[in-house]
C-alpha cells in the first residue's frame, strides 16, 4: 500500500504539471485540488485492481515512477520552473498562500526520498 500511495503522488504531480501547461485550464481550475484528487483516484485504482496492485506495488515500479516523474518534470519545466511550479500547485491546493515555496519544496523532497526508502523497506510484492 505504501508503494501504491507513493506512485500515485509521483504520477499525480506529473499529470498536474501537464495540465498546468494549458493556460486556459490553469486559470480556471484549482490544479492543487486536481493534484489531490488524482492522487486519491490513482491510489484507489491501484488498491482495488489486483493485477495493477501487483505491478505498482513493487520497489522497481516506485523507482521507475520517481525517475520518470522527476525527469518529466525537469524536461517540461526546467530547473527554475521546477523550483516554483510544483510548489505553487501544492500551495494552491492547500489554500495556504503564506507557506513559502522553499518549505513546500523541502516537504516534497522529503516525501520523495522517505517514500522511496519506505517502499524499499516495506517491499510487499517483489520476489
Amino acid at each position: 500500500m505504501t508503494a501504491c500511495l507513493y506512485n500515485s503522488l509521483m504520477w499525480s504531480m506529473l499529470m498536474s504539471v501537464c495540465l498546468f501547461r494549458n493556460t486556459w485550464l490553469e486559470m480556471r481550475v484549482n490544479l492543487g485540488w486536481v493534484f489531490f484528487g488524482l492522487t486519491a483516484i490513482l491510489f484507489m485504482l491501484q488498491s482495488v485492481i489486483k493485477p495493477l496492485r501487483r505491478i505498482c506495488g513493487t520497489f522497481t515500479a516506485s523507482t521507475l515512477s520517481l525517475v520518470i516523474s522527476c525527469l518529466g518534470l525537469w524536461l517540461m519545466l526546467g530547473y527554475e520552473g521546477l523550483k516554483i511550479i510544483p510548489a505553487s500547485i501544492i500551495r494552491e491546493g492547500l489554500m495556504m498562500n503564506r507557506i513559502s515555496f522553499s518549505a513546500i519544496n523541502t516537504a516534497m523532497i522529503a516525501t520523495a526520498v522517505i517514500g522511496w526508502v519506505l517502499t524499499f523497506m516495506l517491499r510487499e510484492n517483489e520476489r
